[in-house]
């Protein structure tokens, strides 16, 4: 009996903790931290295979009311985004098949969760190096 809810107790405790996320990333020889900003993620971990840009544009003006829309901008590894973000964004590490893919979510341009996925896939950019020189 105690050996079942002991065992009970421990996948419980192993779920809970798979529901809060990590609280670090390592990327290569690095590792970022939640509360890092956008610029010292990049610069560590170099540019995520894409992003999820929230951007919220002006739809339509009605009855003297402006009404504004958020929609979401897909940026691909290497491409950069000229628009204005209010600094909500998802971004996707995909380190290869080998590997788990890991989403970045940042609110207010500061880290604000890391998730672990399942494996990458063969699109994944698998070399650290190559990802920084993309972030340049």
């Amino acid at each position: 009996m105690k050996t079942t809810v002991g065992a009970s107790a421990l996948v419980l405790c192993l779920l809970c903790m798979e529901a809060y996320g990590e609280s670090s990333f390592r990327c290569g020889n690095e590792v970022v931290n939640v509360g890092d900003t956008v610029y010292t993620v990049l610069q560590e971990c170099g540019a995520p295979d894409f992003r999820e840009i929230r951007v919220t544009e002006k739809a339509h003006a009605r009855r003297g009311r402006d009404l504004y829309d958020t929609k979401i901008v897909r940026v691909p590894a290497g491409s950069k985004y000229q628009g204005a973000s209010s600094g909500d964004e998802t971004w996707y590490y995909d380190p290869g098949p080998m590997g788990f893919v890991y989403v970045l979510e940042f609110s207010k341009s500061r880290l604000s969760s890391i998730k672990k996925e399942g494996y990458g896939t063969t699109k994944g950019i698998q070399s650290w190096e190559e990802r920084r020189k993309l972030a340049r």
